[in-house]
């Protein structure tokens, strides 16, 4: 009787162990997802201002929120870049946002020219000129990806 109750002690433990770690990695990837959501609206709001003047200025507050929404992204692909989980998460967000120009097929590339975006490291709202000009060819890389 007492190998019983220790048995199902150790199944309960290990039955909330494996709960807890379940629910960890499915809060990063609600996370992921919506850093790709936030991260498809400002490429769409980036491709929809280029589209409509032919380039995109950061000059525009619109446009600076939109790059500082990609600065966030950014960030935090960079930082698990190499989680394949994440990864999915985030390319899932952006094609929920995506309005259909964001696919599962260029969704890849997005996150590889977001992955290559040094210049969105330095983009704020004080940032000088030359750091929006910088900022504003990293972004270019992506939204061309939308075409």
């Amino acid at each position: 009787m007492k190998r019983l109750g220790i048995i199902l002690m150790c199944v309960a433990t290990l039955t909330l162990a494996s709960c807890s770690l379940l629910q960890s990695g499915a809060g990063a990837n609600a996370i992921a997802q919506t850093t790709g959501q936030t991260c498809g609206s400002a490429l769409l709001g980036l491709y929809n201002s280029y589209k409509s003047t032919g380039t995109i200025s950061l000059s525009d507050p619109a446009n600076l929120g939109y790059a500082l929404s990609l600065a966030t992204a950014y960030t935090q692909i960079k930082q698990n870049k190499d989680d394949k989980a994440y990864r999915k998460a985030f390319g899932n967000g952006l094609v929920m946002a995506g309005a259909g120009l964001i696919t599962k097929n260029n969704s890849n590339a997005i996150i590889d020219a977001l992955l290559a975006a040094n210049g969105l490291a330095n983009v704020s709202s004080t940032s000088s000129t030359s750091q929006k000009t910088e900022a504003v060819g990293s972004i270019m890389p992506m939204v061309q990806l939308l075409n």
